[in-house]
């Protein structure tokens, strides 16, 4: 028999409701599942979504033939009961092709909620334009007159459409009152036709009136009408309209006796200047205008929202998972478009249209958005340019999103950890400058170093924490002489006029108050200012620089104080850092160190490329004593450690210790890695500028990257850990791997052996009968079956395996650090199917940051292998420990049991956790082997009392 008939003889035995995929039947074939779909193309059949179709159909048709009417929740747990495996989108699908006139579907009650809940910034940049609309909507007897304004593609129409069932919501309006929607742009080259489909017209009014016909105003009685782009309506159609909204009286086209009466709540909306588009006659009559922000104008994390939004909406057009990664939402983000939501939606489409066509016939249940296909979009949309924004700002609000059909993911924002006020500015300023002068350093050199620290302590003056963050400039005034106060509120004004009052960080100006208070005292002590970095700041500020001489000027004529150029320069830095209203944290200090210049060259690149004022270059002479390097080192290293340490990139080996120098001798944290190259500077400037990386993290991850060192597989046992060391002879290397693990790791066991010996697998045999050999680490692999081997690298070692330090129980309390996250223990859930229920819960994981996306396929995996069920009506499935990048725990008590293999579980707990470790697991999921206390955890309906309980004994585990 061959394969295709093999094919044949499968699919007649299999379950019609649950068919094979061809990945399930290339496993039970032994061949691939590209094998398994060209042959099976080639012999007409379809695929298992195909071949299951007409088989749900009839049960759907006959479900809702027994209990009309019916709705989609009803429907996908009966076919649960049934023996399908399916979700509710695809019921939904299902319904949308069944004829309506056969079903009734009721629609899921729901609580009532406020209209304008819907938009994306209803509670931020949209809020003061919501609370007029609610005010226009409710005044008495009929409504204000209200004029949208914004660019075109702001979402008016949306925003009038939320006015209209808020109309409705509050009963000022019936429930089946009419919402009659006119742009007249679409006739503003006809104006004679437009104001007869606006108001109506009498039989013979013009050419081609056969008959009295109705217009939009009359159809709008006891409702609302919106008139978009307002502006092309001809001032006869302004003038109509005055009677309308004075008095609710017109008449149409070609009537001149009778009037007719009308009442309509009016909504008006334009692109346009209202003073030069509108007749000041009509202006007049629109009481309430308000004003929509361009999507440029909107916060990041709305821009976000946003996006996540059409994305989602698209995951649901396409009844497909989107995945979508991070760098396509940076993109995104930071476009600007000249039509705003619309053309991003457009964009977004556009960009889910080519991913969806490049998955077609690959039968993958994820359809991958990445850089590439943002590149394809880049080139067909000549007006997708990018806005020079802060990168590293709508970071803190995107990551990669993994989007599942008519399921609404969590919005991921993080949250911004505030700064305490600095010291005084000048001294630090100065300070440095003499430490710096002290090396043996050129000016270029010593200018970059400074200018580096001056950049970050600007970036460190962000709003700050407990009773300082509410501090006014008036409060200052005992501190600080009133006449500078008042000439910063007139800076803080003229800032505001020009960039808006939520765009400033306010806590600027009061940083700028103290520090030109103590500006006054140091020129009248004719103490100098020292700005050797002024030639930067005019060139790379110059507004801000211009802004900065107008504001000597006021002290000139203030007091007749001249401020000279070089605090000139001060300024602008605090009048940029004003304008930017949230900035980067502290971040891992990156220093580049090389023979000749190369290190110069590097980071010349890496500043080029990325777009950023670090890492610091140190150039070593190929003749220089490398005790004036360290000692330079030592010397910068204050300067420019932010207080997460620094990473020392270095050429050579003779400068791998300089890390280790500045930990010992300044006790700032600090790591070395060797043999640099570009790529690696890139990567660690990258990993330095994300909101949550330390330095032991990126550290680490270059470490990965470089060596691909394998995870360590270590059984339960009762024996003693031991580690092996080897090397050739098993006297040099091995023994100094010996020395370096007795210090990192004491009390393991350790045995040096060469390879030379002939008595080698004798000698670790017999280790073995005594000890549970942890890893081998050498220079040579013995290749022993079922033990671990690691290549020896000196830094590698010197700073610890992160395997290691989990195993010896060094590393495990970090691991264990993200369980507590708010955001990952879920009360309760309407889910009804396994599948739906496993895609949410990833679906958290991913689009949180813990997990990669590779993991929801690693946790479909496990369940096709066996199911993961526990006695007491509990799962606990799980995914492979190598796509976690954060410990995390996401539970879920189930409104409805559901089936899950042998039984039915209504408590549901997906761990993910980075080590495999057993005694990590088995302390996580032990809560779940104890009936008892799950029984008392089911008895909980407040989510933070379930929290809290879970929690505490998971802890006491």
């Amino acid at each position: 028999m061959d394969l295709k008939e093999k094919i044949v003889s499968i699919l007649q035995t299999e379950n019609k409701k649950n068919p094979f995929t061809d990945a399930k039947l290339a496993k039970l074939l032994s061949t691939t599942r590209e094998t398994i779909t060209v042959l099976r193309r080639e012999l007409s059949i379809g695929n298992s979504r195909e071949r299951r179709q007409p088989y749900l159909e009839r049960a759907v048709e006959s479900i809702v033939r027994q209990n009309e009417p019916v709705n989609v929740s009803d429907i996908t747990r009966k076919l649960l009961e049934s023996g399908f495996d399916i979700s509710r989108h695809v019921v939904e699908e299902i319904l949308s092709g069944i004829s309506s006139d056969s079903i009734a579907v009721r629609e899921n009650e729901t609580g009532e909620q406020d209209p304008f809940a819907v938009l994306v910034g209803y509670g931020g940049s949209l809020e003061k334009s919501v609370t007029q609309s609610k005010s226009a909507i409710l005044y008495p007897p009929f409504g204000l007159p209200t004029l949208i304004i914004g660019e075109s593609g702001v979402g008016k129409t949306q925003f009038a459409e939320c006015m209209y069932h808020f109309a409705k919501q509050k009963k000022v309006i019936g429930e089946n009152a009419p919402f009659v929607v006119f742009n007249c742009a679409d006739y503003g080259d006809n104006p004679q036709l437009l104001l007869s489909l606006l108001y109506g017209c009498k039989k013979g009014a013009f050419t081609g009136a056969d008959s009295d016909t109705e217009g939009l105003v009359e159809q709008a009685h006891e409702g609302v009408l919106f008139l978009d782009e307002i502006h092309r309506l001809p001032p006869k159609g302004q003038e109509i309209l005055f009677s309308i909204l004075d008095r609710g009286q017109f008449r149409r086209l070609g009537e001149t006796k009778s009037e007719r009466n009308v009442k309509i709540r009016f909504i008006g909306a334009t692109t346009e200047n209202v003073e030069s588009s509108l007749l000041l006659s009509f202006r007049r009559r629109i009481p309430m205008i308000i004003p929509i922000p361009s999507l440029y104008e909107r916060p990041f994390a709305e821009k976000v929202e946003i996006i996540y939004e059409s994305f989602q909406h698209e995951c649901n057009r396409i009844h497909a998972k989107i995945f979508v990664e991070s760098k396509v939402t940076e993109i995104l983000t930071l476009r600007r478009f000249s039509g705003n939501i619309g053309q991003l939606k457009s964009s977004i489409q556009v960009i889910c249209a080519r991913a969806f066509m490049k998955q077609i016939g690959r039968e993958q249940e994820i359809i991958n958005i990445g850089y590439e296909d943002i590149l394809e979009i880049s080139s067909i949309q000549h007006d997708f340019i990018l806005e020079d924004l802060n990168i590293v700002e709508v970071r803190n609000y995107i990551q990669d999103m993994l989007f599942l059909p008519f399921i609404k993911n969590r919005d991921n924002r993080r949250q911004h950890q505030p700064y305490l006020m600095p010291e005084d500015f000048y001294q630090q300023i100065e300070n440095k400058y003499h430490e710096l002068s002290k090396l043996s350093m050129n000016f270029s050199e010593l200018e970059e170093i400074l200018w580096t620290f001056i950049v970050n302590k600007f970036n460190d003056l962000e709003t700050t924490a407990g009773h300082k963050k509410n501090l006014s400039l008036t409060e200052l005034m005992n501190v600080v002489d009133k006449e500078i106060i008042n000439l910063v509120k007139r800076l803080r004004l003229q800032l505001m006029t020009e960039y808006g009052h939520n765009t400033l960080n306010e806590n600027i100006f009061l940083y700028l108050a103290i520090h030109l208070n103590e500006t006054i005292k140091r020129i009248r002590l004719k103490q100098p200012i020292i700005n050797i970095n002024l030639a930067k700041i005019k060139k790379d500020y110059p507004q801000e620089y211009n802004l900065a001489v107008e504001v000597a000027g006021w002290f000139k004529s203030w007091q007749q104080i001249e401020l000279p150029e070089d605090e000139i320069g001060f300024i602008a830095m605090y009048i940029n850092a004003a304008k930017q209203s949230n900035v980067v944290k502290n971040k891992v200090a990156v220093v580049v160190v090389s023979h000749g210049r190369i290190a110069t060259e590097i980071v010349n690149v890496v500043r080029e490329l990325l777009n950023v004022s670090f890492p610091i270059a140190i150039d070593m002479p190929l003749r220089e004593n490398p005790a004036a390097i360290y000692e330079k080192i030592i010397g910068i290293s204050p300067i420019i450690d932010e207080g997460k340490g620094i990473l020392f990139l270095v050429d050579m080996g003779s400068l791998l210790s300089v890390g280790k120098l500045v930990t010992d001798k300044l006790n700032i944290p600090a790591k070395t890695l060797d043999r640099v190259d570009l790529l690696t500077v890139i990567e660690a400037v990258r990993k330095a500028f994300l909101p949550e990386s330390d330095l032991d993290e990126i550290y680490a991850s270059l470490i990965e990257t470089r060596f691909h060192y394998p995870l360590l597989n270590i059984e339960d046992t009762t024996r003693p850990l031991a580690i092996i060391t080897v090397c050739l002879t098993g006297e040099g290397t091995a023994c100094h791997i010996k020395e370096v693990i007795q210090k990192k790791y004491p009390g393991v066991s350790i045995f040096q052996l060469g390879i030379m010996d002939d008595q080698l697998k004798p000698k670790i045999k017999e280790i073995q009968k005594k000890f549970k050999i942890v890893t081998i680490i050498g220079t040579i692999n013995p290749e022993i079956e079922g033990v671990n081997f690691i290549v020896y690298e000196p830094h590698l070692l010197n700073s610890g395996l992160r395997e290691l330090d989990f195993i010896l129980n060094t590393g495990k309390k970090n691991d264990l650090a993200g369980l507590t996250a708010e955001n990952l223990i879920v009360l309760e859930s309407p889910l009804a199917s396994q599948q739906e229920l496993l895609e949410f819960m990833c679906s958290q994981l991913i689009n949180a940051g813990y997990v990669k996306k590779e993991f929801l396929q690693s946790v479909m995996n496990r369940e096709q292998i066996a199911a993961t069920f526990l006695k007491g009506g509990i799962a606990v499935p799980h995914g492979d420990s190598l796509s976690v990048k954060k410990s995390a725990l996401v539970v879920i008590k189930l409104k409805r049991a559901i089936a899950w293999g042998p039984g039915e579980v209504d408590l549901v707990c997906l761990p993910a956790l980075k080590i495999n470790d057993k005694k990590i697991v088995k302390g996580v999921l032990k809560p779940f082997l104890d009936l008892t206390f799950i029984g008392q955890l089911r008895q909980q309906t407040d989510m933070n009392e379930f929290k809290a309980m879970l929690l505490s004994k998971i802890k006491s585990c």
